[in-house]
């Protein structure tokens, strides 16, 4: 066993590599996504409030943060955006929704 360890020593100097350096394994370097955000604000009959969102979200998930918000069941909740039903699969980008845009919130009625 010495005598192979040996010869691998010997064959690793003759290659010009020193027996104490480790190899060094970089890391891929991740490019920095760029994700821009955007400000909607929804308006109820109480008011609007205002999120900062990424344009590539889901409006789902803003929808669950706006009922979380009034303390209100999404499912009783109908998001518009220029007279048309805003999708929750759709995103800001999709709609072309630009800074400070409105969407408009109306509870269903029973």
């Amino acid at each position: 066993m010495r005598a192979v360890i040996e010869s691998a020593k010997r064959e690793r100097k003759s290659l010009g590599k020193s027996d104490d350096l480790e190899p060094v394994v970089e890391e891929p370097v991740k490019p920095k996504v760029d994700r821009p955000k955007i400000l909607i604000s929804i308006q109820g009959k109480d008011g609007h409030k205002q999120f900062r969102v990424y344009k590539d979200d889901k409006f789902e998930r803003l929808f669950k943060m706006y009922a979380n918000r009034i303390n209100c069941n999404l499912e009783c909740l109908v998001f518009c955006f220029d007279g048309d039903k805003v999708n929750p699969s759709a995103t800001p980008h999709s709609l072309g929704l630009e800074e400070d845009d409105i969407i408009e919130v109306h509870i269903k009625s029973h």
